[in-house]
């Protein structure tokens, strides 16, 4: 059922009221009551409530047009005239007027030009395509073709009304300048232009007045009396017949091309859609053949109305309907042009379907509409193209335009643009779908602060505040000054805390003041400190002062408020404004588990001092190896007093165990007056760690051990403390008694180093089988295995006591094989290490002369005698850097010069002594000595015997007196000594002056 809205004729004569009407649009000053005829316009008349039952169902159906009265001059010409016909041409509108004016507008009213050429009603008026030409007829019989822009005029008289009259679209292209006529002398009349003139040609006649001629590509159609015709003036035949409505005396006829192959008529209570077609399909080409054409009825609708006007609207029509009065008689319906009744009903725009549904039912307040007939009315439309193409102002895709004409008034209506829909929408509380209508990005942007402060609105009223506070940032955008506003209007509303989510911080960022009234009122309400924690921490610090959010919290938590989220709230501040110690403080107070990061981050190790329990809480290990690595600026004492002091149910002295024991780890004697306190700690949390630190420590209570081990059961402790403390009989006796571990006896009695235990493990053992089975075992290389075996009782069961003597032999034969190894390999390497020794204590001692003279064979000295090489190589043998000579030479060794003289040694009838370090001496240099070194030192430098050759000499066994030791060398004597003393003072000690493998030692005398 299609839905029909009514127009109440309250609105002022300057506005039209249609259902179409998104908001009420303003419009031009209307004429007078009295100018239109009557009284009335403003008024609904009691017959025009025929549609009262529909319109509360119409109310929610969007109409598909929208209507405004065309202003300009418009208003001023139909004052003191009345519009008969009305044409949209491609440049302007053409309105003919009952007092045979064609009034040239523009498309908003503007009078262009006028053409005063006929002296009775304009009846139709027609555009070329090319909009240069405007044809018009008149019941006064003439039709006159004028250009718009220039004064050229072409007038035709008959002596008969014309009714209608087609220009050729192509009317200025052409020299022929065709057009078509018919009126009340019954005939369609085709003119054209030759070298004498026009010519008329009668295409048709006798069937009646020919009332309407319309023109496309080579398409006549026109209607009379008797229906339709369709003439094509390419092949110049009449191609077609329509009949007309059985009601076809009630109205004139309208005829409009759609396109060039489609054309609407509309007829009384009848609409028919006829489409031109073309015989003789080519199969073979592909193509049309040059077939004849013809019409084929696609649609025939019939109404329950008057059509007084018809226009296509896509693929659905639009209908200028009139509802005729059933009481009104039909022949005065169509020859009383003002009824002495002033009740006709208002006309209506309907949208039907090619189907007959109707889609859209507007009645308009026509001014005047209560004395008109249907035939008073006119619909023209835009794109109304002549020709086949569509060029200039109404190309494909521009809006369509239509035209409602009455005596008095002339109304546009235009669909409905995307900003109608979304008015139209805000009109009727539909908020949402307005919204996205807007998104969609068809309607202004404009639209979107008037749909959001008027959704904002809305959902305020309704008290949906959250939506509304969701809805902001899609609605307000990118706008400060409309963020500011609707800020302080929650804030009015005390509805801060469901739009402080949705507040930006950039792109617009708003002022300071603004952010730090909404983190106040979170503040304030002991609900939104969770929100306040959580926007603190997404807002930057730099749109709002720090400072000025901290007062109001601290003020609330000094008022007690315990809430933990605004606690922390106050210590994001704090790291905000950096100070870091304060923000420490309250993050352990609510033990968060980042402490920790946050220490190392900002370095707050010298803040944890005081903070000791908490840290331990919550998390034990890593507060413990913080207090350790950190232990040289932290106290011992401190940590273990906070610890101790705290620790009322007990929780705390595992993490003092785990300290100390971490500490101790570290530095044995970091914490050694808490060692005592340790032994108890190990005993109750660790056990398997007390034997290790007993064994470690020194500081700790001996008694007090003992005690804590005796109480805990701690056998093995037991067993050390008592070692420490000398008792090592009843040590062993625990031992063998509780542990019964013989190994561990052995181990412990061997540690003793104490025969007397020996004895007494052997005693304490004979008294059980497989201690004595496990003691032969454990004691080979410790004790004599005779003497244990004759200690055994006479009859004793021993276990596996034959294996056991039999291992007992084995290590021993083991035992003295190993040793009698060992022996051999040691003698053996006295003697390779005695050979080496003499062969290089052979060697001579180089005391002058170049490495080259080393190397040569013995040759006669310059004296005439042998000249004897001495090599030092107990000292030098071997040049580990690789020397040619294989010598390491010292500042004096080998220099050919005495160490005490610095004269050449070689000097005839003086003995030389010389060392294997290399240095030598002139013997006589050596007995004046007593002046150099000291006594204790001069009187061990001796000089063994001599012979009148060469005489070598080498000490040994100097503790025989009737040996005496040989002399040294004094240099490497006096650098002896004095290393000796370095070393006895605490610096370094190097080889002693007396030891007699050096090589100060052994002199070789050369005389």
């Amino acid at each position: 059922m299609p839905v029909s809205t009514k127009v109440e004729a309250v609105a002022p004569p300057g506005q039209v009221t249609a259902a179409a009407s998104l908001v009420p649009l303003p419009l031009p000053p209307g004429p007078s009551a009295l100018q239109d005829g009557g009284e009335g316009d403003d008024e609904l008349g009691d017959d025009d409530s025929r549609d009262d039952e529909d319109e509360d169902e119409g109310e929610d159906e969007e109409p598909r047009l929208k209507y405004q009265r065309l202003g300009g001059s418009v208003p001023t010409l139909l004052s003191s005239d009345a519009a008969a016909c009305l044409t949209v041409g491609e440049r302007m509108i053409a309105l003919g007027t009952h007092d045979g004016t064609v009034h040239l507008l523009d498309f908003q009213g503007n009078q262009v030009r006028e053409f005063r050429v006929h002296t009775a009603t304009v009846n139709e008026v027609s555009f070329d395509s090319d909009g240069e030409y405007v044809g018009s007829c008149s019941d006064d019989g003439t039709v006159v073709i004028s250009s718009l822009y220039t004064d050229e005029k072409e007038k035709f008289e008959y002596h008969r009304p014309v009714k209608a009259v087609a220009l050729d679209p192509e009317y200025a292209r052409k020299s022929s300048k065709q057009f078509a006529l018919g009126g009340l002398a019954g005939q369609l009349i085709f003119l054209s232009k030759g070298w004498l003139g026009y010519r008329e040609q009668i295409l048709h006649s006798g069937e009646g007045t020919v009332h309407v001629v319309k023109w496309r590509t080579s398409l006549i159609a026109w209607a009379n009396d008797a229906g339709v015709k369709v003439y094509d003036t390419a092949s110049h035949q009449r191609i077609t017949f329509i009949e007309r409505s059985p009601r076809a005396n009630l109205l004139r006829p309208t005829l409009v091309w759609q396109d060039d192959t489609v054309l609407l008529i509309g007829w009384a209570d009848c609409i028919k859609v006829a489409v031109v077609r073309t015989r003789g399909w080519d199969g073979l080409t592909g193509t049309l053949g040059p077939g004849t054409k013809y019409v084929e009825i696609r649609t025939s609708l019939n109404t329950e109305y008057y059509v007084s006007g018809l226009a296509p609207f896509g693929d659905q029509l639009v209908v200028l309907a009139y509802l005729p009065d059933k009481d009104d008689n039909a022949a005065e319906s169509i020859s009383t042009a003002f009824p002495s009744q002033g009740h006709a009903p208002r006309p209506e725009v309907r949208i039907v379907t090619r189907q007959n549904e109707e889609l859209a039912t507007d009645a308009l307040s026509i001014h005047g509409y209560e004395r008109y007939k249907a035939k008073d009315y006119v619909l023209a439309h835009a794109p109304f193209i002549e020709s086949g193409g569509a060029t200039g102002q109404w190309a494909a895709g521009d809006e369509s335009l239509y035209y409602i004409v009455s005596p008095k008034d002339v109304v546009l209506a235009r669909p409905r643009d995307a900003d109608d829909h979304v008015k139209w929408l805000l009109q009727h509380g539909y908020y949402d779908k307005a919204l996205a209508a807007v998104e969609e990005g068809n309607a202004k942007p404009e639209l979107l602060e008037e749909v959001g402060s008027r959704y904002l609105d809305h959902l305020i009223l309704e008290r949906h505040y959250d939506k509304a506070a969701e809805l902001c940032p899609k609605l307000l955008r990118g706008s400060a000054p409309a963020w500011e506003r609707w800020v302080f209007h929650f804030a009015h509303l005390r509805q801060l805390p469901s739009l402080a989510p949705y507040i930006p911080t950039a792109n617009p960022q708003l002022r300071d003041t603004v952010y730090e009234l909404v983190l106040n009122s979170l503040v304030t309400n002991p609900s939104y400190h969770d929100q306040l924690l959580t926007t603190i921490k997404s807002w930057p610090s730099t749109i709002y002062s720090v400072p000025t959010i901290i007062a109001p919290i601290q003020l609330q938590i000094s008022t007690g408020s315990k809430s933990p989220a605004l606690k922390e709230a106050l210590a994001e501040l704090h790291v905000l404004d950096k100070q870091y110690e304060k923000a420490l403080a309250i993050y352990v107070e609510l033990e968060k588990p980042f402490v920790f990061e946050f220490i190392e981050q900002h370095n707050l190790y010298g803040s944890i001092h005081d903070k000791v329990v908490h840290l331990m809480r919550l998390n034990g290990k890593r507060a413990v190896q913080m207090l350790i690595n950190q232990s040289d600026s932290t106290d011992a004492t401190e940590v273990v007093s906070q610890l101790q002091k705290e620790d009322e149910d007990g929780t705390l002295r595992e993490y003092l165990h785990l300290y100390l024991h971490s500490l101790f780890e570290k530095d044995p004697t970091a914490a050694k007056e808490y060692h005592g306190l340790q032994v108890e700690l190990y005993a109750d949390y660790e056990p398997r760690l007390l034997l290790p630190f007993l064994r470690s420590s020194h500081y700790y209570n001996l008694d007090e051990a003992y005690e804590v081990c005796t109480k805990r059961g701690l056998t093995r402790e037991r067993v050390f403390i008592l070692g420490r403390m000398g008792n090592s009989r009843e040590a062993l006796a625990l031992i063998i008694n509780e542990l019964k571990d013989i190994q561990q006896a052995v181990s412990f009695v061997q540690s003793q180093a104490d025969e007397e235990l020996w004895e007494e493990l052997i005693t304490q053992s004979m008294h059980n089988p497989d201690m004595v089975g496990s003691l032969l075992e454990h004691t080979v290389g410790h004790i004599d295995p005779l003497h244990l075996v004759n200690k055994v009782p006479a009859g004793m069961s021993i276990p596996r006591l034959r294996d056991r003597l039999v291992k007992i032999i084995a290590d021993y034969r083991t035992e003295t094989s190993l040793r009698a190894g060992c022996n051999d390999i040691l003698k053996a390497d006295c003697v390779d290490l005695l050979v080496r020794y003499y062969d290089e204590a052979r060697h001579a001692v180089r005391v002058g002369g170049s490495e080259y003279d080393m190397e040569k064979p013995d040759e006669p000295s310059a004296n005439g005698g042998d000249s004897v090489k001495i090599s030092a190589s107990g000292l030098s043998r071997t040049n580990k850097t690789g020397g040619k000579g294989g010598r390491m030479p010292t500042n004096y060794g080998g220099s050919g010069r005495c160490c005490i003289c610095f004269d050449p040694v070689a000097l005839q009838n003086v003995a030389v002594v010389a060392f294997f370090c290399t240095h030598a001496y002139h013997e006589t240099c050596l007995n004046d000595t007593s002046g150099i070194l000291p006594s204790d030192e001069s009187g061990n430098l001796r000089r063994s015997g001599s012979n009148t050759n060469d005489n070598v000499s080498y000490g040994s066994g100097y503790e025989d007196p009737s040996n005496p030791p040989p002399m040294r060398c004094i240099l490497c004597t006096t650098a002896a000594s004095a290393k000796e003393k370095i070393g006895a003072n605490g610096y370094e000690r190097s080889t002693s002056s007396f030891d007699r493998t050096g090589p100060t030692w052994g002199a070789v005398e050369v005389r």
